[in-house]
């Protein structure tokens, strides 16, 4: 009975400065985001309800964010206080040892974890897309076309279009896919601008290249160089289509619809390499053992014996005009295979980030649970119960995390790490850093060596605290 009313205790411990938490640092985090986006709101005379359901959708992400640290925060608070108070000790000399006391822990921990996997799966994606839309109806006055940079844009019909990078109106790195049948047109441009005029869509790009490879018994194949060039798209009902924004980005999407896209571009993925085999093998390659990703540097390496300076000498007319169409077909088929390269990569790096924010849906609420492992043995440490020693720590602890894992999404971005791996990783980290003070804890080997001067120094900070 005296367990179970000890573990009552210590849950209801957590449950106040847990929710104190969330609401501070979740009202600093909005301002703050809110004094960022000020000058997109004033003076477009909005009415209060908008700025009211502008503020609830802004704090939905922040939210998401903000729990972990809130828990942090919490467990700190909680077994600093213990530790201040001296009810640890008691307890121990009671029998009951740290492992028990850090059970309640675990559980409150768990239960946040799980509500917080359900929020970031069911109710984020849909706020995430209604803040969204919010935004670019606020921003412009009438709907854009829904896309975000480093995705795919799939609204417009028998078009694919991927925007590398955006800065206010001007896009860079454009690629654009288009299949008409038995015509397929692949479009790359440095920098262009995207315009609605009535119910057409206008690219207007700027240095790039034009690709057109016909899907027939000639396999003609086209390429010319542009210094600008002016794609028009008729849309039909394009201001409906755009007001039903089916579009949504990884963050609008549950785990369930980016599985789906996942495996929409491992097929498209599949297909540019089968794309890229063919081609290879009707140009008389043999394709038995070839690796599609090494299928440029294959044909390279056969252009280049072709063009062997010996290849060409005492050759008879006919025979010259053999090897010039020769050559000229593997130059069309290296860029073929060039083309079908490019996608197949850009397919690689779509699904890493559908992978990415799959992985992190569920990496972030667990990190509540290795919060405690952590902030459990510190607690125990810093024998500090107040929310402003607990803050500066866990703020200290989760910058860390959070820079690890932002460094993990960017190298996923370039395909430079596993997706699982640069969501997990952190949690990997953390979770071995505290099974150590955990184990330590167990054992109530729970001081920490410092360096001489960092010890002086935190006992100089100790005394100041007890003296105020």
């Amino acid at each position: 009975m005296c367990i179970k009313k000890i573990h009552r205790y210590v849950f209801r411990e957590h449950l106040f400065p847990f929710l104190g938490a969330l609401f501070v640092f979740s009202f600093i985090f909005l301002v703050q985001y809110l004094i960022s986006q000020i000058d997109k709101l004033v003076g477009k005379n909005l009415g209060f309800m908008v700025i009211s359901e502008f503020m609830i959708l802004s704090l939905a992400p922040i939210f998401a964010e903000v729990v972990p640290v809130a828990v942090f925060i919490a467990v700190l608070m909680a077994f600093g206080r213990f530790g201040e108070d001296n009810e640890i000790t008691a307890w121990r000399a009671a029998g009951i040892n740290f492992s028990r006391i850090l059970t309640s822990s675990l559980l409150f921990a768990v239960l946040i974890a799980g509500s917080m996997l359900y929020y970031n799966n069911n109710i984020l994606p849909d706020a995430n897309h209604k803040y969204k839309l919010l935004r670019q109806d606020i921003a412009y006055k009438h709907p854009d076309i829904n896309f975000d940079a480093g995705y795919f844009l799939e609204d417009i019909p028998d078009y694919r279009i991927l925007i590398r990078e955006k800065y206010n109106d001007m896009l860079y790195d454009i690629l654009v896919y288009h299949d008409a049948g038995n015509i397929q047109e692949t479009i790359w441009a440095k920098s262009g601008k995207l315009e609605i005029v009535g119910d057409k869509v206008i690219l207007n790009l700027h240095e790039g290249e034009y690709h057109e490879f016909t899907q027939n018994t000639s396999g003609e194949y086209k390429r010319s160089a542009f210094e600008r060039y002016r794609l028009v798209v008729s849309v039909k009902n394009l201001e409906l289509q755009r007001r039903d924004s089916k579009y949504r980005s990884d963050r609008e999407m549950s785990i369930p619809d980016m599985q789906v896209k996942v495996r929409e571009y491992r097929d498209l993925k599949r297909k540019s390499a089968r794309n890229i085999l063919k081609n290879m093998a009707e140009a008389g390659f043999d394709t038995a053992s070839v690796d599609p990703l090494r299928g440029l540097s294959i044909v390279d390496a056969r252009i280049a014996a072709v063009k062997d300076s010996s290849a060409a000498e005492g050759l008879s007319s006919d025979q010259l005009r053999h090897y010039r169409s020769r050559l000229q077909s593997l130059e069309n088929t290296k860029m073929r295979v060039r083309s079908y390269r490019d996608m197949e990569r850009r397919y690689r790096q779509s699904e890493s980030r559908y992978l990415v924010e799959i992985h992190k849906k569920v990496a972030m609420p667990v990190s509540a649970i290795i919060f405690v492992l952590i902030g459990a043995p510190l607690g125990m440490i810093v024998r500090r119960g107040g929310l402003g020693t607990s803050g500066g720590i866990s703020l200290v602890f989760f910058l860390i995390y959070w820079g690890i894992l932002m460094t993990g999404e960017r190298l996923a971005d370039r395909l430079l790490m596993p997706a699982w791996l640069s969501m997990w990783a952190p949690n990997i980290i953390f979770a071995l850093l505290g099974l150590l003070l955990v184990h330590y804890a167990i054992r109530e080997r729970i001081s920490i060596r410092l360096p001489k001067k960092l010890e002086k120094m935190f006992r100089k900070f100790r005394n100041d605290q007890n003296e105020r």
